[in-house]
């Protein structure tokens, strides 16, 4: 007879909250409730930041995304059926500049170990809680040369883009290309999208 090691039957918090949430969220306008509940309180508790970092992945899950994160990284890593790598930071306001510095080297470990193959196909995703001081992110943006491969979207903005790609309104291959826009922050690109059409 084999015996399991007891680690093997304790499931993580993190692991329990992704199950819930593959569960019982069919759509990206599900994980409204949770996003309302779980947001405003980000900065304040480990157990929140850690939901709303699984909320974050669920939505890439709902943009066409392969989601997937270690227990032991402070970023997720999202894989596009066409070969495209965002890794992914779920951050407030006045953390976005330190998450930037270790994406840089983040990217060049990834790159190193060959599991991306070009730097073309590697984004560094910064989804942020709450309001976004954009000079702030752009100066920092600027001040470690991540222009090329930086980018930055507030949280309501990453759902409204999951809702309508939901919705057949926004293809997958689309939603790649407002992750990574020509500036550094892609939340105006969306609002662009989500205004209704004119006839």
């Amino acid at each position: 007879m084999t015996w399991l090691a007891a680690s093997d039957l304790v499931e993580t918090p993190r692991q329990f909250f992704r199950r819930h949430l593959l569960r019982h969220t069919a759509t990206a306008a599900d994980l409204a409730w949770y996003l309302e509940q779980s947001v405003p309180r980000f900065s304040g508790s480990p157990e929140v930041r850690l939901a709303v970092e699984e909320l974050v992945d669920r939505l890439g899950d709902f943009l066409g995304f392969t989601t997937g994160r270690q227990e032991s990284d402070a970023f997720s890593r999202w894989t596009s059926p066409s070969g495209h790598v965002i890794a992914v930071w779920t951050v407030d306001d006045t953390r976005a500049a330190g998450a930037i510095a270790d994406g840089a080297r983040v990217r060049g470990r990834l790159l190193a170990s060959l599991s991306v193959p070009s730097s073309e196909l590697l984004t560094c995703l910064y989804v942020v809680c709450g309001d976004v001081n954009e000079r702030r992110i752009n100066d920092g943006v600027s001040l470690r040369r991540a222009t090329d491969y930086a980018r930055v979207i507030t949280v309501d903005a990453l759902a409204s883009l999951a809702e309508r790609a939901g919705s057949a309104a926004l293809g997958h291959d689309e939603a790649v290309a407002i992750l990574k826009p020509a500036s550094v922050v892609a939340d105006a690109v969306v609002s662009l999208l989500s205004a209704p059409r004119r006839r």
